[in-house]
């Protein structure tokens, strides 16, 4: 087997257990560069790859899988492919609380909730430790997080949930980070 294609191979797993993680357990790659640029390398490789080895039985195999796959991810309202298509297009404007904790509005899923993801830094990876609602109610006034002058992390709850303080123009709010999210 080449070279390339063990490469190619290692980085659909990488991808794949990333995916995975993620999904299950909210670990990923610190910051979303690392993420977004693992997915486009394999995205540009897989074209590499199967154009390179059109000929072989297996390539030819392969491409048509993911053909048929994405496809097949339109039939439910589109949401598989809306949801890739999102993640590997839009960026995250997220906003770094301490070395520890940053935060940044996100949806799992095109058709999901927003929420606030709280997502705690262990060296290359992050985990996800909580999430709170995307918005804001001070004085029957709405605000989300872009609309916030400042951010600070209060000590964590007797619980370990972490808490912040999120000041706007017309007050200051508590929260707490929940797992249920």
């Amino acid at each position: 087997m080449k070279n390339e294609i063990k490469i190619y191979i290692g980085i659909t797993i990488l991808l794949a257990a990333d995916l995975i993680l993620y999904l299950t357990n909210g670990i990923s790659f610190a910051g979303n560069i690392i993420d977004r640029l693992l997915f486009w390398i394999w995205f540009i490789g897989t074209f590499y790859i199967v154009f390179k080895y059109v000929r072989k039985k297996w390539a030819k195999i392969y491409g048509m899988t993911l053909v048929g796959l994405t496809a097949l991810s339109l039939f439910p309202m589109g949401v598989p492919i809306l949801t890739i298509t999102a993640f590997a297009i839009t960026s995250e404007n997220s906003q770094k609380i301490d070395n520890e904790i940053r935060i940044f509005g996100t949806a799992k899923s095109v058709i999901g909730r927003p929420y606030i993801s709280v997502v705690k830094n262990y060296w290359i990876f992050e985990k996800e430790v909580g999430g709170m609602d995307y918005d804001f109610e001070i004085n029957n006034k709405y605000y989300n997080l872009k609309d916030s002058k400042s951010i600070k992390r209060l000590p964590n709850s007797e619980d370990g949930k972490v808490r912040l303080e999120f000041e706007f123009k017309d007050g200051k709010i508590i929260k707490t980070a929940h797992n249920n999210v």
